[in-house]
This record gives structure tokens, C-alpha cells and sequence, in this order.
């Protein structure tokens, strides 16, 4: 969407500027937009929580020194989650195509009214 990468990047091993970027905006999203713990967002790109936690920590450095770059992506992901949801206030999450969807859609049904689908 923003910056051109796709999910199976984000989730990927690969360390390319543009993908490290594109995590973590993800990481930073994720947790101003959720309430997903750190865990739980680290399991969704198939990391460990202390690079959420370093993530959350660069993004909102490059907040502070007004880097333009990060601050025009984060104004891009919000205006378009202003609009995806600005109707309808159900939240559609992605996840790998391992996850236990009926388990998660159960929780979410209970907790935030979101429904989870799968990718391919």
C-alpha cells in the first residue's frame, strides 16, 4: 500500500532497507491502531516481541526528529484506515495461512468485533 511492500515481505526474512521500513511501520500501526501485545504482534510477522519494542522505538524517533519520509507514510496508513473504517467499525485483519482462524475469530467476536481471514 504505502510503501509498496508486500505481506509475505513484511513477514519474510529478508532485510532490504525498503522491507526493514515497511516492519516497522507495521510494528508502530499495529500497536497506535490495536490492542495487540507485543508478543502478538511480533507472532505476526514471525518475530520476537524485543524487535516490535525496537521498532516502536525507531519509528517514534523518526517521529521526533520530523523526518519527513515516516511522518508522510504514517499520515498515508492513517488516512487510509480513517477511510477503510470510517463505516464500518469491524477491523478485517490478515494472517498466515497456518493460523487458527475459528480460535481467533472466537476471541475477536468476544473482544474488539473484528474478523480475521486467511491469505493464500
Amino acid at each position: 500500500m504505502v510503501t509498496k511492500v508486500d505481506q509475505k515481505s513484511i513477514t519474510g526474512k529478508d532485510r532490504f532497507k525498503a522491507i526493514v521500513f515497511a516492519r516497522h511501520l507495521f510494528c508502530y500501526t499495529c500497536k497506535e491502531h490495536t490492542d495487540l501485545t507485543l508478543m502478538q504482534i511480533g507472532n505476526f510477522i514471525n518475530r520476537h516481541h524485543s524487535t516490535v519494542i525496537s521498532s516502536l522505538g525507531l519509528i517514534s524517533d523518526m517521529i521526533y526528529i520530523d523526518d519527513e519520509v515516516t511522518k508522510d507514510c504514517l499520515n498515508k496508513i492513517n488516512t487510509y484506515l480513517k477511510e477503510k473504517f470510517k463505516k464500518d467499525r469491524r477491523m478485517e485483519i490478515i494472517l498466515p495461512y497456518n493460523a487458527d482462524i475459528e480460535k481467533i475469530n472466537l476471541y475477536l467476536k468476544n473482544e474488539h468485533q473484528a474478523k480475521c481471514v486467511k491469505t493464500t
